[in-house]
Parts: C-alpha cells; structure tokens; sequence
C-alpha cells in the first residue's frame, strides 16, 4: 500500500525493520528512491512529521547503520553509471548499484574499483561510501576513501551540494566556503585540533570508527580540504550521499594465489613482513582452531598445522612468485606450499578460508556465530598476542569460535557462538562485547577496520577515542545536521548495544546477510527488500501477514535456488515458501495438477493444442491469449508458446523403452512432451558411442507440483520413480531441474519411511549427460567434423544448486575447433523456470534483458544449457539469432558421418 510515495503497509515494514545485523527496528514508513527530488521532498516531510531519515543500500552492514524508526530511504533502485571516463579513470555513478554489477560493467573498459569488500556481490557502493569499506586486498588498494573524487550529496535541509577536493585559500574554496558556512565552520574545528587529532588517532592501517578525521587532517597539512573523505565513513549522519565519482585502477590479466601452513601461530606472525615485502594483493590468515572446526580431513590440511596463510599476487606474478618461494624456503612449513593460477584452482584454496561463517552457522542448534567483536583492526606486530588472547578467552568460556581476517593490515574478524535467547549466553555475550574491545585498545588497536560503528559500536567510540575527539565528532554532527534527524543512534548514540536485538531473527539459520538478494532475478527487478529471498523470509515468519497478501510477494519466488547456493549457512528459502504454499494451494493450481496427473487428459489436450497451434501462434490468437491472460499474468502479444512435439519422445523411441539395465534416460517432460531435437542427438551419440542407453517408466520428476504446493503429488511422482528409476545401474538425464528434485527425493521422506533409503540409493546414481560424458574415456576426436564454430551457454541454475554447472563447458571444452566464448551472466537465472515466465510473463521478460545484451553481444553459433525450459526461454527472446541447444546436440551435429 503507497501513500504519497511512501510505502507503509505491515508486509513492507517487517522486510525493512532488519538488515545484516542483529538488530529490528520498525520504520514508520519506507520511501524508494528514484531522483533526488523524492529525497529532497523526503527531507522536507521528515521535520514536519518528527521522524528521522535512514539511508539503506543492499543492508549487508553487520552494525544496523541501515534500520531506524522513522523513514528509509531504499536507494537499491537508483543505480545508474552516468559516465564512465577512460581517460581520466574514473567513473560517475549513482550509489545504489552493487560492487560487483560496477566492476562487471567496467571489465569491458579493462578497469576496475578495487576495495573489494566480501560482500561485493550484493553491498552496494552508497553502503561502501557510508562505511568506508575494504576488504581482504586493502593491504595493496587501501579503502573506498581512498578512490573517492567526488560526491553529490544532499545536506540536512534538503540542498543537494556537490563536494570535491579543494585547495585551501584558493577561489574555489573561497566560493565554497562563502556559500556554505557550516563546511567552514568544520573546516575551523578540524584545523584547530589537528594535533588532538593525529596524537590520538590509533595507528593501524585500517580504520572505520568514528569519522574518518585522520585523513581530512592529513589532507588539510597538505593545503586540500577534501570534503569527500569527510562524508565518507560518516554512516548517513551527515549528508545523503546520491552519487560518487571514483578513481579507478587498470584491471589485473591474472592472480596467483598461495596457501601456506605453519606449525605455530608465532611463526605465522613473524613470516608476515617478510611476505609483505614481496608487495602481495592480499594476505589472510585462519588460525589452528578454526582449522580444526572446519574439517581438516575435508580441506587437506596438515594434521601440524596451527595456522594459515593465503596469499594473492596479482602483477608481476613470475617475479613475485620466485621472491615469495625464496622467503618461505627458510621457515620450517608444516606441509609444501600450494600454488594456483587459474579461478578455478585457486578458489579451490580460498574454499578454507570461505567454509568458516558456514560451518559455524551449522554447529549448533541454537548458538550463532553472532558479530559483536567481528572486525577488530590492530597493529600486525600485536596480531599474535590478541589471537592469544582471544582464544585463551573463549576457551575458558566454552565457546567455540572462528578467527580469520586480512592479517597484512591487522584486521580480524572474531566469531565466537552465543545463543542470545539463552539468558546466560546473553550475560556472556555481553562481558567478551567489554573485555575484548578493552583489549584492543589497550593494544592500540581500533573497533572496527572495515564495517564501522552502526549500533553495535557505537557505545565503544568514546572509550576509542577519549573525550575530546568524542566531543569534535558530536560538534560535527550539530554542525551539518542540527535537528539530528539522520540515522539517530547510528554512530554517535550511547545506547547498550542489546537494545534493539532482534531475539526472533537469530533463532533462524539465516544470517540475513543479505548475500542471497544480489543472485535473486526478482530483487534485481524489484529492487525492494519486500521482493527479496531475505524479505521474504523475515515476511514469512515474523510479519503476521494474511495469506492473501503474503502470496502477493511470494509469488514471485522463482524457485531457482540460487538463494540457496549462495547461502553461507545453506538456508534454503525457495524451499521454505514451497512448504508454505503446501500449506494451503490455490484452486486453481490444483486444477491444473489434476489435469496434468491423468495423463490421458493431458494427452489428449496436447494432441488438441497441436491442431490449435497454427490459430494460437498467429497474429489474432495472440492478441486473444494476450486480452485473456494480461490481467493474471502480464502477458502481452509477443509470446512465444513452445511447439507441441508432433510425437512425444517415448513413443518415437519407443524400442528403447526397459524395465531395467545399465543406464537409463530420465527425459522429462519437456523433452518428451514439447518439439525437441534432444532425443534424436542424444541417441546419435550415444550409438556412435557404443553405450546402451534405454528408457524407463517414469513419471514427471513432481518439481511443477512442488511449486505450487501440491506436495501430495510430488510425493507419489517419487514413489513411483525411485522404484522404477533403481532397476538401472545408472540414470543420466537432459534436464538440469530433473536431476535436482531426483537427487533430493531422500529429503521427503521420515528416515523409518523404507523409501529414503531408496531415494538417496538412487541420488548417487542420478547423472548430468554432460558428467556423465566426461567421467567416460571417449575418444573426442570423432566429433571433430564440421566449421570451427563458436560456442557459448546458459548455467541452468539446478545444475549450479547440483554444483555440475562447469560440466557442459568442459565437455565440448574437448572438441577440436570450437571455441568457448565467456558471457558477463552465464550464472544469471534465465527466469523462465517453468512456468514462471508465463505467469509473470512481463517480469521475466525485464529479468532476462541484461542477459540478452549479453548474448547480443557476443554472436555466437551456438548457446548451450542443460534444461530444456531453458532453452525455451532462450529462443523466444533472441528470435532465432542463435542456436540454442543442449550440449549434446553440439556433438551430434560435429559427429563425423
């Protein structure tokens, strides 16, 4: 429900009272925004109606800096790069568009934006600007401060300002300063105490606490007021940031990557500077204990191992490389030094590193791993010492625990598990909160390196900083927000870090995180948290809304699990609403389920279709589906319905039908319902191959049925082909979505149920064709025949959730005479899945256009993809321009004759 643009309906607030943190706040209302004049009209209601204004991005943050009670700003929708500037480089662009979107864009122009915080797939750069964030290459590329030129902001009353670096005395800082009184008025404050300042900053190479003083300081004895290092860091408390134009870096060609393990904690610590004399990209470090928990058998870690070093190198890399294995050849490892060069390879060591957070989450039925001491940022001389610290303190307490972090600069992320409802936890919780910020700036250290204050640390910032800096920081923020109505409590508030703890949230396993939203099709239509996996879920459980208007945003769940895959705790949402759904399914879709389960009914309405086709696919039949379904489901005279199959599959193979053998074909029904050339090239091969292949009875995989809650059906699918499917040896099959309902039978039934144990027998022999293939000693050279072609594909996203999706690449990866090229989105969901691209048929269409330009782009011969719905997809939106294919049909129209 919208009122004057405001967003004040009950679904709505619950998804915007929670981000990354482990705080609620209900806003009173939520404003999108799409131009600055919605903000400034926001600026001007605020005052009148006595709320405060919060900015939110992506609401990854970890500290509540993007939850207030008041109104949200939601700046995910303003997203567009206004110039991007080769020569100078740098790029203009607004501040609601995600790291990673910003970067893939820029690979064409061969340039980056290099903070690089871990969160780059779903933060976006307005919550980098408000933190001042890094990450694990800040040893190299500093922090988001550091590559900012220039900010367009909006102040407190509602002027939008545009503030760049200016040189002290001269005109335009003059001009500036004259029109603007208050940046004069902490320019005089700033320059008066820049010896407070710089003798009471801590020394460390990174730091987010506070504002970002030490650096405006720096700036002002080298005659620049740099405005935008003020704005910087300040969390929204000072200024509305809109847009930012920022320094770019030439884009690395390659990486080389390092895993290193030592016998001591210490030793680890004194290799550090060595290395960093080698000038490495990034340099992590995983202690002994978090070794132990994340499995040592399951990484290949060496039993001596107390800790782990990963380094990156990304120039010089043959140079780099012999230096590197000159310093390690004197220290006594605990095992050889791992090297990769290639994504693959060396995501496969960062895998150590990447497993922590999920592990934890996974630990224990209650206890979380929560952030309260997560970002810790210390002189590198004194990382030993607190690690030792740390752990002697958590052990004495129980608690089990993750230390990890960017060890070149001195930032340590802490994880330590606590069950915030247990009232003794909680009593805990709150004395390592004291003693191990108390130990940190004993050490000289700082709260935060890389996620700032929010919330969570705001009570700490006047112990960090002493009084007087405390005091310079609250003089500032009267100064340029006098009625203080941006993010109160963000920053500055002196509040216990308890209040606002939300108890209900953290029973969950879902971090809230925030990384699902940047993989979501719908979200990255939307742009709103209420149409996001992360909003969805919080609706779900904590909402109370009717049914009638939660399906009104769950509808637009595609289930295409890439929620899932991306999950650090492995939270599978899609799943949850399909539970939901299950509850109670719409009429209407059991109508249709009944209808598609009698499959003589189904039969015959196909054989109906097939005559209606010529009617339906011209120009009037569109136009009359279009005047029926566009109320229901946005459908629009372009459809593209698929072509009937003249002949299903099973009856034009119908002597390949067995009861039992070696391998069978699960084909789906879109292969064997709908035209497809599938079979035929499937067949071709796999006689010229020599391998027998038969099909088996079968019945739909359920997935359809699963979709719109009628598990009831999918239950008796199962039953009828696990029994039928484990009379083969093997099974492999075409269909991307297939293989992952068949793999996950085993989780519909109760451990007694005798089918489990059936099902999951059945999982371990469930195949991708293209596995399959590989896992085979075929002699690729018969497939040799034909043009050189070129080649690009389509990630099914069920052949990701089944972690196979590199398999079609590698397959034709063999062929002599193809070239793979590489598209921007091949991971990015098609959104056809099913019959959602029907349902929603105009949102789809919308979600697959950044895939279409891609595509567009590239010309190639053929795209590949492993699920038939798919392909659909495919064809229907590039009109023809390429051939969309399963990889087979590549090698069987390459097969020589």
């Amino acid at each position: 429900m919208e009122y004057n643009g405001y967003l004040k309906n009950k679904a709505t607030l619950t998804a915007y009272a929670s981000d990354g943190s482990l705080y609620a706040i209900t806003p009173d209302r939520v404003r999108l925004v799409d131009s600055a004049e919605a903000v400034q009209k926001v600026l001007t209601d605020a005052p009148a109606s006595g709320l405060s204004v919060t900015c939110r991005g992506g609401g990854t943050g970890l500290t509540g800096g993007a939850v207030g009670s008041g109104i949200i700003l939601d700046f995910s929708g303003y997203r567009d790069i206004l110039k991007i500037d080769t020569a100078s480089k740098t790029v203009h662009t607004q501040v609601g568009i995600i790291y990673d979107d910003l970067n893939q864009i820029l690979k064409e122009s061969r340039l980056f934006f290099p903070p690089d915080p871990s969160s780059g797939d779903s933060c976006q750069i307005g919550g980098m600007l408000a933190n001042n964030s890094s990450g694990p290459r800040s040893i190299k590329y500093g922090l988001t401060s550091d590559f900012v030129e220039e900010i367009e902001i909006i102040n407190a009353s509602g002027k939008l300002l545009n503030l760049k670096k200016l040189k002290i005395n001269g005109p335009e800082f003059s001009g500036f300063i004259g029109n603007h009184g208050e940046y004069g008025r902490v320019y005089d404050l700033l320059d008066k105490n820049r010896d407070i300042i710089r003798q009471n900053w801590p020394r460390v190479k990174k730091n987010s606490a506070g504002y970002n003083l030490f650096q405006v300081v720096k700036d002002i004895e080298r005659g620049i007021f740099n405005l935008p290092a003020l704005l910087v860091g300040s969390e929204g408390t000072l200024a509305i940031i809109l847009s930012a134009r920022l320094r770019l870096l030439p884009l690395a060609d390659k990486r080389l990557t390092a895993r290193l393990y030592f016998k001591s904690l210490v030793e680890a610590g004194r290799a550090v500077p060595d290395i960093l004399a080698a000038e490495p990209a990034g340099l992590e470090i995983v202690d002994g204990a978090t070794l132990n928990l994340i499995g040592r058998d399951r990484f290949g870690i060496p039993e001596s191992a107390a800790a782990m070093l990963l380094v990156e190198f990304d120039d010089n890399l043959e140079e780099k490389r012999a230096k590197f294995l000159e310093l390690v050849s004197a220290i006594d490892l605990a095992g050889p030094v791992e090297f990769a060069s290639d994504p693959e390879a060396a995501a496969a060591l960062w895998r150590v590193r990447k497993a922590i957070v999920p592990t934890l989450y996974r630990h224990h039925p209650t206890r979380r791993p929560i952030s309260l001491v997560e970002d810790v940022s210390l002189p590198p001389e004194h990382i030993p010492l607190f690690i030792e610290y740390v752990t002697g303190l958590f052990s004495k307490h129980n608690r089990i625990f993750g230390i990890f972090g960017h060890i070149g600069d001195g930032n340590l992320h802490l994880r330590p598990l606590f069950d915030l409802n247990d009232p003794d936890d909680f009593k805990l919780a709150g004395l390592i909160y004291e003693q191990v910020y108390d130990k940190v700036i004993e050490l000289g250290g700082s709260t935060t390196a890389e996620h700032a204050d929010g919330r969570l640390r705001a009570g700490v910032l006047r112990r960090l900083y002493g009084d007087r800096i405390y005091e310079i920081f609250r003089e500032i923020k009267k100064i340029l927000d006098p009625e203080g109505i941006l993010s109160p409590g963000v920053m500055l508030g002196e509040r216990p870090f308890t209040d606002n703890i939300d108890f209900d949230k953290i029973k969950l396993y879902c971090a809230a995180c925030g990384k699902c939203n940047g993989y979501c099709p719908a979200y990255d239509l939307f742009r709103r948290e209420d149409y996001s996996p992360r909003g969805w879920l919080r609706i779900l459980h904590q909402s109370g809304e009717s049914r009638k208007n939660l399906d009104k945003y769950l509808s637009f769940c595609l289930n295409c699990k890439n929620c899932t895959i991306v999950c650090p705790a492995g939270v599978d949402i899609a799943s949850e609403i399909m539970a939901y759904r299950a509850k109670k399914p719409s009429r209407l879709s059991r109508a249709v389920v009944t209808w598609t389960d009698n499959e003589t009914l189904l039969n015959l309405s196909l054989r109906m279709g097939k005559l209606a086709e010529p009617i339906i696919n011209s120009g009037p039949g569109k136009a009359a589906v279009s005047f029926m379904a566009r109320p229901f489901t946005g459908i629009d005279k372009s459809i593209e319905f698929p072509a009937v199959a003249g002949i299903p599959l099973r009856k034009r193979f119908a002597d390949r039908r067995a009861d039992s053998g070696k391998l069978g074909l699960f084909h789906g029904c879109a292969d064997n319902l709908l035209k497809s050339e599938f079979g035929e090239a499937l067949f071709r091969v796999f006689d010229r191959l020599g391998i027998d292949l038969a099909i088996p009875e079968q019945k739909c995989c359920g997935l359809p049925q699963e979709v719109y809650g009628h598990r009831d059906s999918l239950i008796k699918k199962a039953r009828f082909n696990i029994d039928r499917l484990n009379r083969f040896d093997r099974i492999i099959t075409g269909c991307a979505s297939c293989l992952q309902r068949l793999k996950e039978y085993g989780k519909l039934f109760n451990d007694n149920d005798p089918d489990r144990e059936a099902a999951l027998h059945l999982a371990a022999r469930c195949f991708d064709i293209s596995q399959y293939l590989n896992s085979r000693g075929i002699d690729f050279s018969i497939f040799n025949s034909g043009p050189d072609i070129r080649v690009t594909y389509h990630n099914p996203c069920h052949l990701r959730a089944a972690g196979l999706h590199r398999e079609p690449e590698r397959l034709i990866g063999k062929l002599a005479g193809v070239e793979i090229v590489h598209p921007l989105y091949g991971d990015r969901c098609c959104t056809q899945s099913g019959s959602y691209g029907y349902v929603h048929y105009r949102e789809s269409k919308k979600m697959f256009r950044k895939k279409k330009d891609d595509y567009e782009r590239l010309q190639a011969d053929y795209i590949m993809t492993s699920c038939p719905s798919c392909q659909m997809k495919i064809r229907a939106e590039l009109d023809g321009n390429s051939r969309v294919v399963h990889p087979v049909q590549i090698l069987a129209d390459r097969l020589r004759n």
